[in-house]
């Protein structure tokens, strides 16, 4: 009975040992984590427009349901009507401190453009004009993976107005 009490001990302090890991020493502190990359416009820009910017999805919007403020992770700060061409950082251009950029997955990058004068949520009221994608196919959009305390470059996205990508539902 004592080598069984002696042996169920021992096992239990090399469990709790090796559980422990670095015992009561702090967490290793990481840098905030960003993305950046830069937009170019071609073409003509629309009349009327109002408000363009890079947003951010968790998921890709294949539906309605899909355009809602959970999904909605992240949005740059408006670029210029008429821009050529707009480099941003998500830790320097970001729309509103509202946004808490974390690291993940994210499905779904787009440039969008609307007339209205201020942000709504109102899927109807945006238009998708550029989509980050793999090999210049915007109806593949390719996913952006983002690291803790690492910033993804590389992030570009190409508007051409003659050649829109596909809109998602309405």
């Amino acid at each position: 009975m004592r080598k069984l009490l002696a042996l169920i001990s021992v096992l239990g302090l090399t469990v709790l040992m090796i559980s422990c890991d670095k015992g009561i020493e702090p967490l290793e502190v990481v840098g905030p984590s960003a993305f950046s990359g830069k937009v170019t416009f071609e073409g003509q820009w629309p009349e009327g427009i109002k408000r363009t910017h890079v947003v951010v999805f968790k998921e890709e919007i294949k539906s309605v349901g899909d355009f809602f403020l959970p999904n909605l992770s992240f949005v740059v700060d408006s670029i210029p009507y008429g821009t050529k061409e707009f480099t941003y950082n998500s830790l320097e251009k970001p729309f509103s401190t509202i946004f808490k950029f974390a690291p993940g997955t994210y499905k779904y990058v787009v440039v969008a453009q609307s007339k209205t004068p201020v942000l709504t949520f109102n899927r109807a009221d945006w238009t998708v004009v550029g989509v980050y994608c793999e090999s210049g196919n915007q109806a593949n959009p390719k996913t952006m993976i983002v690291n803790p305390g690492k910033t993804t470059t590389d992030v570009n996205i190409t508007v051409d107005f003659q050649n829109p990508p596909p809109q998602p539902p309405m």
